[in-house]
């Protein structure tokens, strides 16, 4: 069943001298559950410099998998210890990017719940910061 949620992104990106950049966004969502994963789905806004976005979030116990469609495309999994890569297209060009998570943590249930990951990002083969991605799922 597809619920409507209020979903809360934080992200953190902390660059090789240490500076923290913080992004949050607060929107309504869909939330579902289907063959033991969780689904969330969200618009993007001008706050993420990605308006006309949508991402799909489907998280299972050891995994997330990120899928943006609209004017910003992208596929990126989270999975703990491996090294996944992926192209991230925008309306400015194409970036290679690769993510190594060192923590995927799933807390969901029916009602909402947690999704935090911790990883290294790299773009071009170059590593670029270290992030913390944190949603909170809550019913309206």
């Amino acid at each position: 069943m597809n619920k409507e949620v209020i979903i809360k992104v934080t992200g953190t990106q902390v660059n090789e001298f240490g500076e923290a950049d913080v992004q949050e966004l607060t929107t309504k969502g869909s939330y579902y559950s289907k063959k033991g994963a969780y689904f969330i789905i969200y618009d993007e806004s001008e706050v993420t410099g990605m308006t006309g976005t949508t991402t799909f979030l489907k998280a299972e116990s050891d995994c997330v998998t990120l899928n943006r469609t609209g004017t910003s495309q992208q596929r990126q999994v989270f999975e703990r210890g491996q090294r996944h890569q992926g192209n991230y297209n925008t309306p400015y060009g194409i970036m290679y990017m690769a993510v190594i998570p060192s923590k995927v943590e799933v807390n969901l249930t029916e009602m909402g719940g947690s999704i935090n990951l911790e990883y290294e990002l790299e773009v071009e083969n170059q590593k670029i910061s270290n992030n913390l991605l944190s949603l909170v799922v809550r019913e309206v």
